[in-house]
């Protein structure tokens, strides 16, 4: 088996295994990462990644529990805690490494399979 952790890192790895449900999840905490100052409501934000109001409300839904994002009068912003701002720091940063981006996308695709065991 592949060293996910190795490569990674052990606080990005459980940062994807907590809080990365899915490829949505991703461009979600990415797209407010870069854009720290975007306020949008479900469509805005649907619209901006191309998306469906439907498929996103279960994801922002969990980043709100996790307290990265906010939302507030329907208008979500990105707004996480000052523990969980590095760590979504680094889950970018990880992005933007080619092998270690490739490690991200097969631990959220294990996690997504129905045969992943949990």
């Amino acid at each position: 088996m592949y060293d996910l952790e190795g490569v990674l890192g052990p606080k990005v790895t459980e940062f994807v295994e907590r809080h990365v449900r899915s490829l949505l999840a991703w461009d979600i905490l990415v797209f407010f990462y870069r854009n720290p100052d975007a306020v949008l409501d479900i469509d805005g934000l649907a619209s901006r990644l191309g998306r469906k109001r439907d498929e996103l409300e279960p994801e922002v839904a969990a980043l709100q529990d996790a307290r990265i994002l906010s939302v507030a009068g329907g208008l979500i912003r990105y707004k996480p805690v000052s523990e969980m701002r590095e760590t979504v720091a680094e889950f970018v940063r990880a992005c933007q490494d080619r092998n270690r981006r490739l490690a991200l996308i097969a631990l959220v695709l294990y996690r997504t399979s129905p045969h992943a065991e949990m």
